[in-house]
């Protein structure tokens, strides 16, 4: 590595080849200033009362628009549940139970166990 740089500094040498004109950076500021065009001061628009006001009304929008959204789709399942009528058992003549229990597939014993778990009052 060592050899190859002393190679070329040995064929190019120190020297800096790139050179400044004279004097080029004694005005350099007044004359960019002077080759830019003319350009007229930018007013500040008129801040009016619904431009200061209208993102907190956007984000209101938003948060009704996000609760309507909630009581659409969980309000369904609410009012489903409510539509379905409840029915007495105690009501139901044995004839129509009898056939019920022989499709939950319960054997006798799962049954007496079930009965004698459940609460008491609403036997009565």
């Amino acid at each position: 590595m060592k050899k190859e740089e002393t190679n070329l500094l040995n064929r190019c040498g120190k020297e800096n080849p790139f050179k400044v004109p004279e004097g080029y950076f004694e005005n350099f500021a007044e004359q960019l200033m002077d080759k830019l065009p003319e350009k007229a001061p930018v007013e500040a628009p008129d801040i009016t009362l619904w431009m200061r006001i209208r993102p907190w009304v956007y984000m209101a929008a938003m948060f009704c628009g996000i609760m309507l959204m909630v009581r659409t789709f969980v309000g369904e399942k609410n009012a489903q549940a409510a539509d379905v009528p409840s029915i007495n058992l105690s009501e139901l003549p044995d004839e129509v139970i009898d056939p019920i229990v022989n499709q939950t597939m319960m054997d006798d014993y799962t049954l007496y166990q079930y009965l004698t778990d459940a609460d008491s009052e609403i036997y009565k």
